[in-house]
């Protein structure tokens, strides 16, 4: 079936749902991306999902994105200092994982291996109003690359009244964030702005440089962002320059790495209310990408990438299910070389309660311009029993064409498949809550790289990840408290041994207590040993993050974070150092 006729399908069956609706929903729990789509009766309690605030955010006093991923259960995050970042979900690779902002993908078109490395960067704390983890499958609703799981962003906006807010922290190796905010809102509508510079010495990042000279980073971004009820817009303009090792300059792998990264997104987006029913959405982003290098002393001019992305979202309510319509239309372009590849996509998701048995179901078809079309679909079930007992089954699969930036490097790379079945089993005490989900994700036609020399791209069959996760949230005499376990294999085909940089256990620990005007932290992170490229082990380690937060007055509230407390040498990348502890002050002013 074409794109044109699944769109008027999609369109019939839109105008036919209104038509026969007689109820509307009732109270729904919040899911994912709720400013972009309607909040689902049903997904939030199928899904493995994480949630985290503001405040949350600010309590685990990181400087960026990147560190505050760092501290996240169940995310693997490579970040090798001086080297790009990557995110491991569920033993996937880097580019598994979709990052929305706004719900707009923020994977990096110039990225080789197709991730968000560099659009991970871009992102200021400050400007974050939720983050939304789901694990697992999610290309049904969010599109392609959702293979392992779906990192949301929604930014903030403008509140009632006036807001400005004054942040600065100081820290080791002259770390040092600055950050403004300032909006203005009513019934009319909204504005806000927002500024954001981290910069940091650094440490030298490899073992191997002989050179001795440290690896520092300049992260500034811009954001501004008005509109009222239905109409918003959003512009952004950031730019990264970090100092890294190893890099490859066409002919061997050299140290003494610069990279320049700028990014520019503008985003509009205007929803309509078409009857007590049905709501449409309809977004227009561009996403401008520029990243230049300079390899030992020698300057590249790097590629420019544009994407242009044009979603329309329909979300129908009947009686108490919801219907999701939406199609779409994503453009990637090499500038300098007019190279260009577009995904047209258009998707039906059902969701509704029966019998004390939520159901989620859809379908997403992908026309894409130099591969195959492809339809992956998904079916998820949750039934609840007595005692605060649920059970929980999802069946999905996801589609990942080779980023421009790959095709470029490799012309011969076939997109990836992939078939995902998990289970879960939740309990529900006075306490808390204790989750457990097993889940098996095998992946046709996976990407890898030769990262031992020329970083070339390839096929390599299947890749299968499996594991078992434990998560326990409780509430005891007045202390929070978190504790996740997560066991990954991940292995090719053709390979006994687990994927590289993947460690098979996880283990995470949070303690707060908010005590008169202190709201303290204390976490432990866990991580068995892995292996790096050449079966070179990676030792296991032990990490204990504290952080307390004192409100000062009405307005004002200081901070100490302590990372890396006990002084750990450890490493997550074979010949890239780590930061040892690290303390930071930090302090932020309303008015």
């Amino acid at each position: 079936m074409k794109l044109k006729q699944l769109s008027l399908v999609a369109a019939i069956s839109a105008l036919t749902f209104t038509t026969t609706t007689n109820a509307v929903l009732g109270p729904i729990p919040i899911y994912l991306n709720t400013e972009y789509r309607t909040a689902s009766p049903v997904i939030g309690s199928i899904a493995s999902t994480l949630s985290f605030d503001a405040e949350d955010i600010k309590a685990t006093g990181a400087n960026t994105f990147i560190d505050f991923l760092a501290t996240v259960p169940s995310v693997g995050l490579f970040n090798g200092h001086g080297n790009v970042p990557a995110v491991f979900m569920r033993g996937g690779h880097s580019n598994h994982t979709l990052i929305l902002v706004d719900g707009v993908k923020i994977n990096s078109a110039s990225s080789q291996n197709g991730a968000a490395e560099y659009g991970l960067a871009n992102v200021a704390l400050n400007d974050i109003e939720k983050i939304e983890i789901v694990k697992g499958s999610g290309s049904v609703l969010y599109g392609a690359q959702a293979v392992s799981g779906v990192i949301n962003i929604t930014t903030k906006k403008g509140a009632d009244g006036t807001h400005s807010t004054v942040s600065m922290k100081y820290g080791t190796h002259n770390s040092k964030t600055y950050e403004l905010s300032a909006s203005g809102g009513s019934a009319e509508g909204f504005v806000r702005f927002s500024h954001n510079k981290y910069t940091t010495d650094g440490i030298d990042a490899r073992d191997a440089d002989i050179t001795d000279d440290k690896d520092g980073a300049d992260n500034r971004a811009t954001q501004i962002k008005f509109g009222n009820e239905r109409h918003h817009i959003t512009y952004l303009e950031s730019r990264l320059k970090n100092e890294y090792d190893r890099c490859w300059d066409g002919t061997q792998s050299v140290d003494n790495c610069l990279g320049d990264t700028k990014l520019n997104k503008v985003l509009i987006s205007t929803n309509k209310k078409i009857n007590n029913t049905w709501n449409t959405k309809l977004s227009l982003a561009q996403i401008t990408d520029t990243r230049d290098e300079t390899k030992g002393g020698v300057f590249t001019l790097g590629d420019q990438y544009k994407r242009t992305d044009i979603t329309l979202l329909n979300d129908i309510k009947i009686d108490k299910a919801l219907l999701n319509i939406g199609l779409s239309q994503v453009d990637d372009k090499n500038t300098n070389n007019n190279q260009q590849i577009t995904s047209k996509e258009a998707f039906i998701n059902w969701q509704k309660e029966i019998n004390s048995i939520d159901i989620n179901t859809g379908a997403r078809y992908i026309e894409h311009s130099k591969f195959n079309n492809e339809t992956v679909y998904n079916l998820g079930i949750a039934k609840y029993l007595d005692k605060g007992v649920k059970l929980t089954s999802t069946y999905s699969t996801a589609f990942t064409a080779p980023s421009l930036a790959q095709i470029n490097a490799v012309a011969t790379l076939e997109p990836e498949t992939s078939k995902n079945i998990e289970l879960g089993i939740e309990k529900t005490y006075d306490w808390g809550v204790v989750d457990v989900r097993t889940y098996t994700n095998k992946i046709e036609n996976a990407f890898r790289s030769d990262d031992t020399t020329s970083w070339a791209w390839t096929n390599i069959g299947k890749l299968t990840t499996k594991g078992i996760e434990v998560s326990v949230s409780a509430n005891i005499n007045n202390y929070d408290l978190d504790f996740s376990h997560s066991y990954n294999e991940s292995r090719a085909h053709d390979e006994t041994t687990q994927a590289i940089r993947r460690p098979k256990n996880m283990t995470n620990l949070t303690l707060s207590k908010q005590y008169a005007k202190f709201n303290s932290k204390m976490q432990i992170i866990k991580k068995s040993s892995s292996l790096d490229a050449g079966n070179v082990e990676l030792a296991g380690y032990t990490l204990l993050n504290l952080s307390t937060q004192y409100q000062v007055n009405n307005n004002a509230k200081a901070s100490l974070t302590v990372n890396n407390a006990t002084d750990k040498d450890y490493t997550v990348a074979n010949g890239f150092n780590q930061f040892g502890r690290t303390v930071s002050l930090g302090l932020d002013y309303n008015f």
